[in-house]
């Protein structure tokens, strides 16, 4: 779109990098419909972006989607957000400039924010760093209104990329404080073919389907669904361990019990994904996915 050609050709690889997180949609917001639109793409595609981009190459994956967020590009429609956008109609374009947008807080407070947000301070100052590193984009005192807008309607669940960030440089410190990756197996339901995914020592299952970059991760993610978020407060993260390894995984706490007894055909090796958590001496484990769920997220009385 001729509004936001760069002033000078972008090497391939920041083209491609934008290519992987933005998009252009038709129509343009409050003008009829006419023209076409910059918008950043849905949550799982940015966020599968970001994570899969490997360590040498998150850097420009940050930097562009900061650099997007700073240009008021509008998020996809599944946030909730306004449909504002950035358009080209009748030959004119028009941008929208948001409130507070070369204002923001400083260092202190945007590491505050996300610390607020549940993660530790190591991570907090770790996803700071990535900010205010050299060429992320982010302009000099807009980092806490970066980042706000990267946690996207926190108050609801709806991440906008800061959670996707987070989760990576709290994999990048795992591995550089001497954790170790975990394999196991996964056996799949209706005879399927079992897969062998891989996961940070101290990373649950459930962790390992939504952030997890390694082997067999994005597998996993099409078998295990987390309606509660992790909470256990569900069972949709049910697996069956394989008798042999039960004992070293250990037995279910009274709260567990509780939410596998709701579980789709639960077996006496049932455990929630969300609980079991990877050590060093389960490498081999082997879990087994049920044929089925039951989300009793989809029965609640909203009338």
């Amino acid at each position: 779109q001729a509004s936001f050609r760069p002033k000078r050709v972008l090497p391939s690889h920041c083209r491609a990098m934008w290519g992987r997180l933005l998009r252009v949609v038709p129509g343009s917001p409050g003008t009829g419909g006419g023209g076409t639109s910059v918008a950043i793409r849905p949550l799982p595609v940015v966020a599968a972006a970001v994570a899969a981009a490997p360590p040498a190459a998150r850097r420009l994956a940050v930097a562009a989607l900061a650099q997007a967020t700073q240009l008021g590009l509008p998020r996809a429609p599944v946030f909730g957000a306004s449909p504002w956008c950035c358009g080209n109609s009748g030959g004119g374009s028009r941008r929208r400039a948001f409130s507070g947008g070369l204002v923001g807080g400083d260092r202190e407070e945007a590491q505050a924010f996300i610390e607020e947000r549940g993660y530790s301070r190591e991570i907090a100052a770790g996803v700071v760093d990535l900010l205010t590193a050299p060429g992320s984009g982010v302009p000099r005192g807009s980092l806490l209104d970066t980042v706000k807008r990267m946690a996207g309607r926190w108050e609801v669940g709806l991440d906008a990329g800061l959670e996707t960030l987070c989760k990576s440089v709290e994999q990048d410190l795992a591995l550089s404080a001497g954790k170790i990756m975990v394999k196991f197996t996964v056996q799949t339901p209706r005879g399927g073919k079992p897969f062998v995914c891989e996961g940070l020592e101290g990373m649950s299952l459930k962790e390992i389907a939504e952030h997890g970059t390694r082997q067999g991760a994005d597998q996993l993610a099409e078998y295990i669904e987390c309606a509660c978020s992790g909470v256990m407060a569900c069972s949709t993260c049910q697996v069956y361990v394989d008798p042999a390894w039960f004992s070293k995984v250990g037995q279910p706490s009274e709260a567990e019990e509780d939410m596998l007894e709701c579980a789709h055909e639960p077996r006496e090796t049932s455990r929630l994904g969300c609980q079991i958590r990877l050590r060093t001496d389960l490498e081999g484990m082997v879990v087994a996915i049920p044929d089925g769920a039951n989300n009793m997220f989809d029965h609640f009385p909203f009338e």
